[in-house]
């Protein structure tokens, strides 16, 4: 793997995005698969999925399942995110997208929070980098991302004109994971396979960011219980638990302590 410093200045300076190959290896990255799967099709029948005929999402995915707590707090893509970030990032989302068979383009965006700013787009401090890991084989037919090569760096959103003529299908196989800049324009492809296509995102953002998600979406107390240093920092835990202090603090009175 390229050194960091590489990395962090191919997301920022350059392409806008880097993609690391096999971070998972094969039998992690089916794990990942299947067990979204699994979960799609149970929360479908609970209505947690946001569903068309196209596309499913699976949000809460921390909880969910262990080999996705170690996807989250990956120390080969955190050490990345933290260059460009600091360590003091949160997560902002962790959630699973389904392109069933047939799905057509998502459409070119930037991502949160930059979508719901005016425009121009502050280039500095950065406020979001995005993981898009590939649970299985990204190919030229099966869904895999778009994205407009430097675009980060014109801090507008998408032209869509301009991304039809410079726009790069990124494949790879199955548990490499592409690192972007949020403001790199991107989009979805179709899948003209006959099978769902599987990808995990993450979103990840300064602490001053409102996350995209609830970090509490389907909260499980047994993975908070075992969780990391990290994990507890990605998932805002340290900041409830100072909150939950300073509560009991000013109820007794200790307002100088």
């Amino acid at each position: 793997m390229k050194d960091v410093a590489n990395l962090v200045d191919e997301i920022i300076a350059g392409k806008g995005y880097v993609l690391i190959p096999e971070v998972l290896n094969p039998t992690q990255a089916q794990e990942a698969r299947s067990l979204v799967l699994q979960l799609a099709e149970k929360e479908k029948l609970q209505g947690k999925v946001l569903l068309d005929e196209q596309r499913e999402r699976v949000y809460g995915l921390v909880y969910k399942g262990e080999i996705f707590e170690l996807m989250v707090q990956h120390p080969m893509v955190i050490a990345v995110i933290e260059a460009i970030l600091g360590k003091d990032m949160t997560l902002g989302g962790f959630s699973a997208h389904i392109l069933n068979p047939g799905a057509t383009k998502m459409g070119v965006h930037v991502d949160y929070p930059y979508w719901t700013m005016k425009p121009p787009f502050p280039p500095y401090p950065v406020m979001e980098i995005q993981l898009i890991w590939m649970v299985e084989d990204f190919t030229q037919e099966n869904g895999a991302p778009v994205f407009a090569p430097g675009s980060q760096k014109l801090c507008s959103p998408p032209d869509l004109v301009q991304f039809s003529k410079i726009g790069q299908k990124v494949t790879g196989k199955a548990g490499s994971v592409v690192i972007s800049h949020g403001l790199c324009w991107h989009d979805t492809s179709v899948n003209s396979s006959v099978q769902p296509r599987v990808s995990i995102l993450g979103n990840y953002a300064p602490k001053y960011v409102r996350p995209l998600e609830n970090p509490l979406h389907d909260m499980q107390q047994e993975v908070l219980d075992r969780a990391s240093p990290k994990l507890k920092q990605l998932l805002g835990y340290e900041f409830k638990s100072a909150l939950y202090k300073d509560v009991k603090r000013i109820r007794a009175g200790n307002w100088n302590d």
